[in-house]
């Protein structure tokens, strides 16, 4: 049974004696053994892999799907050019395809007529917001196996938030790989001190809703009804939008076994109502037209743990810090919402140990020092990597990145039962919310009722 609550710190982070590099196999079959961000100089290289005998090597395809896609931004070209270049050196004879679609659900619709059609799909990067339906579908094959003869991919060396995701049935489906992602409060902290508020952690990692309330309307202007510079970005409401709030106050979005929606409890329409307030009672909202947190008419704004190189990318100039949002009257921390999304191998490859070889070596602590901490700036789901040099190199160039993935540790998990479904069969609830054409008392229970039909009908967990 998965627990619908906070993850562990020691699950997370508290390891010893772990082993560097990655393990590979080698093209032949036989074993030997990372979007926005700004480029640097890698500091560590791919792990290499042994051939015995690469002069007539047959061919080997693999095909690797994605909605990761390399248009959208440099880094992401960077990254899987480098990728793909650097396996398929290590392993004559491999040619590696990838796969880019638009959006996950433009890559669900993909992968299943791929799969429908009886056309070639190995690997795979698998969002928390799908995994649950292509496991209900033995889409994906189980990795236990493979990670028996290979220490270095054992589950206990990635992050808890990962390893919530990928375990059906007692068996493992995904190595965890982007992440602990989290929603979390990008703060300008120049705003802030300017206007005589402490930014230090040891007040904003561990602040409440009043004192959130209280730095917002400080740094907040407005003439009347026209906001010059809004003091805090509001948000709409629905399923990941209420998400990020609710685990900070002791809420969850589910039941403890999953069976059920649990955001209609008390504590949640508390803080379905403090969500409301903060955009009727507190006015802040609505957004200025252009207004951002990168151009500074924001000044606490939702953001993404790993949006780093992204903002740098469009204000260089521009100072910040993150922070989990603010526990409410019956919470016990600060927390969020996270995951960790996971690499995962189709139960239809015709090649498993290939796409084994593949997968693996992505996700070995080599691998991601090269391409995750030097090309991307971003959190990855091995454990050591956030011990490597590398990160710390990173680490200390943008501080705000400085134990990021430890508000994984008081968030809970992202909507990840039949993500798509529940988030179409609870729009018109929202929406009626968002228009306040109905009150959160009203809504939430709706929306809750709601999903839970789409729980009972689709199935949950076992």
């Amino acid at each position: 049974m998965r627990s619908t609550g906070r993850f562990s710190r020691r699950s997370l982070l508290g390891w010893g004696g772990v082993v560097g590099g990655g393990v590979l196999l080698a093209a032949c079959g036989a074993q030997t053994g990372a979007m926005e961000g700004e480029e640097m100089e890698a500091e560590a290289e791919a792990p290499k892999a042994e051939m015995e005998d690469t002069k007539e090597m047959e061919p080997r395809l693999l095909v690797h799907t994605d909605w990761w896609r390399p248009g959208g931004a440099p880094t992401i070209q960077e990254y899987f050019d480098g990728i793909k270049g650097d396996f398929m050196e290590l392993n004559p004879g491999v040619t590696v395809e990838s796969v880019h679609v638009r959006g996950t659900l433009g890559l669900q619709d993909q992968v299943t007529t791929m799969i429908a059609a009886g056309e070639q799909v190995d690997s795979s990067q698998v969002s928390v917001a799908f995994i649950l339906n292509w496991l209900l579908k033995d889409f994906l094959q189980p990795l236990d196996p493979f990670q028996a003869k290979d220490p270095d991919t054992a589950p206990d060396k990635f992050v808890d938030s990962g390893r919530f995701f990928n375990v059906h049935n007692g068996m493992t489906y995904g190595i965890p790989y982007d992440g602990p992602a989290t929603v979390v409060m990008g703060l300008n902290t120049r705003i802030l001190t300017d206007a005589g508020l402490d930014t230090d952690r040891e007040i904003t990692w561990n602040w409440g809703w009043d004192q959130f309330v209280e730095y917002a309307t400080k740094v907040h202007e407005a003439e009347g009804d026209n906001i010059t510079r809004l003091g805090y970005g509001t948000s709409g409401f629905s399923l990941s939008g209420i998400a990020r709030w609710l685990y900070p106050n002791g809420a969850t979005l589910y039941t403890e076994d999953n069976k059920a929606a649990a955001f209609d409890s008390a504590q949640g329409i508390d803080t379905g109502q403090f969500k409301e307030d903060l955009k009727l009672q507190h006015k802040f909202g609505p957004t200025p037209e252009g207004a951002t947190f990168v151009n500074e008419q924001i000044v606490l704004s939702q953001q993404g743990s790993w949006a780093v190189g992204y903002i740098y990318g469009n204000n260089e100039n521009l100072e910040f810090d993150f922070a989990p949002f603010p526990k409410g009257p019956s919470g016990e921390n600060p927390g969020s919402m996270t995951w960790t999304n996971q690499w995962c191998l189709f139960s239809v490859s015709p090649d498993p140990e290939l796409a084994w070889s593949w997968i693996s070596w992505v996700n070995s602590e080599a691998t991601l020092e090269k391409y995750f901490a030097g090309i991307l700036s971003r959190s990855a789901g091995r454990k050591e990597f956030y011990q490597s040099e590398p990160w710390q190199k990173i680490v200390a160039e943008r501080p705000m990145l400085k134990d990021i993935e430890a508000i994984a540790d008081t968030s809970g998990p992202y909507p990840w039962l039949h993500t798509s479904a529940g988030n179409e069969a609870t729009k018109p609830v929202w929406d009626a919310l968002n228009e306040q054409q109905i009150t959160v008392q009203e809504a939430f229970p709706q929306a809750a009722g709601l999903l839970n039909g789409v729980l009972e009908e689709l199935g949950t967990p076992g």
